[in-house]
């Protein structure tokens, strides 16, 4: 079974192909660092669960990961320039930041003609006003166009009823022109949910569409300033109280800190991520105002849904990935019956972030995020039936697991040797050594060894 989550996320980029390159005018994005929130991390509910979401991404290289067995991410605000590319690439909202930009844009864009297109340029753009975009205005905004997830994208083309042009030109001379591969990512996925209920592309790039930039100048507005009217006013603090009902609920859900000794499931409560919510208000808006269509796939490569692959074979019934799961997309039941211990395991594909943390967990390597999930499975109000079956006291420890068809002996995946679970634990431990010997060759003090005293 594959062990990667979301697929265009998690390469790694080497140091050279991480470099800044060199450019003819300085970042221009005039914003704080956003605010780190490490307790929603997925690698905070499990160190194996191997995100780097944020590293990878991160076009100035200000973010890593911890050393140690928590490692969750660090923000280095001497580093970040402020483009906010992480908030919208992090599955479980650890990145935020109060009155975002984006939100003040869409009051902004609201106010103006419904007939009217526009184009967006940041900060870096040379000269918005000569745009390539073949639109009525153009709106400068505060930051990268890589911060406008999907969800915000959909929304400021009102789900596909105007066309929104995402001026990317200028990212080919950028320090952080990387980021571009993130724009084209969440414009694809904004378009790819609007292609599932039967509507045409609304979100535009300029350096894939667009032909040369225009001869004579359109007006320029500023995104963050917009000027409005009396009734536009009070429509903005309407649209201003529900962003901070968001901002407040989102902490409300933090996970609360429990004594150690609790229960698992009960020490990692589940919190569905507002940036999922507002997706999924989209999704269901669209089902009922627009045509779905039958057989469509989504790409989770782009959205952050996924669907799920349970190798039945290996499955042992040992409940980790759902204990660990952040959103419950996940549940497992268990119960007695006259016939003994029964269990399910059950999984709903909207509830999903694509965070991979259930196949890292997994110590039978029995699942497969495979990035790709039908509309029809999203839209089903029923969960999936991924496996049920009947649970029998392991006989070298008694904890109750599920008898695999291709084994002879009734052991639980602690107690069976090799599983996975012990191969992933042999090879850290390997990994530690060999990551020694190169001090330990060079050095003839036996003191200098790691021991386990």
């Amino acid at each position: 079974m594959a062990s990667a989550g979301r697929g265009r996320a998690q390469t790694v980029r080497s140091a050279e192909e991480r470099k800044m390159p060199e450019s003819a005018f300085p970042l221009a994005f005039q914003l704080a660092p956003p605010d780190v929130h490490p307790e929603r991390c997925v690698n905070a509910r499990h160190r194996q669960a191997g995100c780097t979401l944020c590293v990878d991404h991160c076009p100035a290289e200000a973010i890593r990961l911890a050393e140690g067995p928590r490692p969750l991410p660090l923000l280095d605000e001497a580093a970040c320039v402020g483009c906010s590319v992480c908030i919208p690439i992090c599955p479980t909202d650890a990145f935020s930041q109060a009155m975002q930009p984006e939100a003040r844009l869409a009051g902004f864009v609201d106010e103006l003609p419904a007939s009217h297109s526009f184009a967006l340029a940041c900060p870096q753009h040379p000269a918005p006003e000569h745009a390539a975009a073949p639109v009525d205005y153009v709106i400068r905004h505060d930051r990268c166009l890589a911060a406008f997830s999907p969800e915000q994208l959909l929304t400021l083309s009102g789900e596909g009823a105007r066309a929104v042009w995402l001026e990317d030109g200028p990212c080919a001379t950028c320090p952080i022109g990387r980021a571009q591969e993130d724009v084209r990512a969440h414009a694809h996925g904004a378009n790819q949910l609007l292609a599932a209920f039967a509507r045409p592309p609304a979100i535009h790039l300029t350096s894939e569409e667009a032909a040369a930039p225009a001869a004579s100048p359109r007006p320029t507005l500023d995104g963050s300033a917009p000027a409005v009217d009396r009734r536009g006013f009070f429509r903005g603090l309407g649209k201003l109280a529900q962003q901070r009902l968001d901002e407040a609920e989102a902490r409300a859900a933090r996970p609360p800190m429990i004594a150690p000794g609790a229960p698992v499931d009960q020490r990692l409560p589940y919190h569905i991520p507002a940036s999922h919510k507002k997706l999924d208000r989209h999704l269901l808006h669209l089902a009922e105002t627009a045509a779905p269509q039958p057989g469509f796939i989504l790409d989770a490569d782009a959205l952050p849904w996924s669907q799920l692959q349970l190798d039945e074979v290996a499955c042992s019934g040992c409940q980790l990935c759902a204990r660990f799961c952040p959103t419950g997309a996940l549940n497992y039941l268990w119960g007695e019956l006259d016939e003994g211990t029964a269990f399910n395991l059950n999984f709903h594909p909207r509830l999903c972030l694509d965070c991979n943390i259930c196949v890292a967990v997994c110590p039978e390597d029995a699942l497969d995020l495979p990035h790709a999930v039908s509309l029809a499975d999203l839209l089903n109000p029923e969960r999936q039936l991924l496996i049920a079956d009947y649970l029998v006291p392991c006989e070298r420890c008694g904890t109750l697991t599920r008898p695999r068809p291709d084994e002879e002996r009734v052991l639980c995946y602690v107690c069976r040797e090799p599983t996975i679970y012990h191969q992933r634990a042999q090879r850290a431990y390997l990994a530690g050594l060999a990551s020694q010997l190169p001090a330990n060759q060079n050095n003839d003090d036996s003191s200098q060894l790691i021991t386990d005293d």
